[in-house]
């Protein structure tokens, strides 16, 4: 990860910066989501009434999911340093925000901008990074991505920024990993220094 200067950092929220209990396959199979299938692209092709009960019912798992989880260790620290130093904080998640403004009330986090799958870019797509980008007059070069998904690392790849997964799930792609929060503040601040 080579660059003159971060400007950005995009975060995904539940797994990244949150800890929420999702059990993923359990919901899908109580979906009804055909196996190799995303959540929300299966009920997109629902019809109306099938949709609005099959989005119902995922909305109701993720609030009670979100008020069961808590925030990582040195996420608070890590977005205050990040804020002195003037670089933007950016929250990309595909979860609601109602969930995203729970979490961000309960923690005293903040963010720049916040974009949830109600505006309509969700992820493994790149649109929500292209108009991050366009928004604050921002190049690719200037922005990394942190997440701990293939969406994730989908989402970066298509927009040709770097990425930086948290955790140890085995994923394919361009990006580094690093074990935990802490290591990524370690990273993070080593590179912009």
């Amino acid at each position: 990860m080579k660059r003159k200067a971060i400007r950005c950092i995009i975060f995904d929220l539940d797994g990244t910066l949150f800890d929420a209990p999702y059990d993923w396959v359990k919901i899908k199979q109580t979906l009804g989501v055909p196996e190799g299938e995303g959540i929300l692209s299966y009920i997109e092709k629902l019809p109306e009434k099938a949709k609005e009960k099959k989005m119902h019912m995922l909305k109701t798992i993720e609030e009670e999911t979100t008020r069961k989880g808590k925030l990582k260790d040195g996420v608070q620290e890590l977005l205050n340093e990040l804020k002195r130093r003037g670089i933007k904080r950016v929250l990309l998640t595909n979860n609601l925000l109602r969930n995203v403004r729970y979490i961000i009330r309960k923690y005293g986090i903040e963010f720049d901008m916040v974009i949830t799958r109600e505006m309509g870019m969700t992820k493994p797509g790149n649109a929500a990074i292209l108009y991050i980008l366009k928004e604050f007059g921002l190049n690719e070069n200037e922005v990394i991505f942190v997440g701990d998904s293939s969406y994730d690392v989908e989402s970066a790849n298509l927009s040709e920024i770097s990425m930086i997964i948290v955790g140890e799930v085995p994923l394919k792609g361009n990006f580094t990993r690093v074990k935990d929060i802490t290591h990524l503040s370690k990273l993070l601040f080593n590179e912009i220094d």
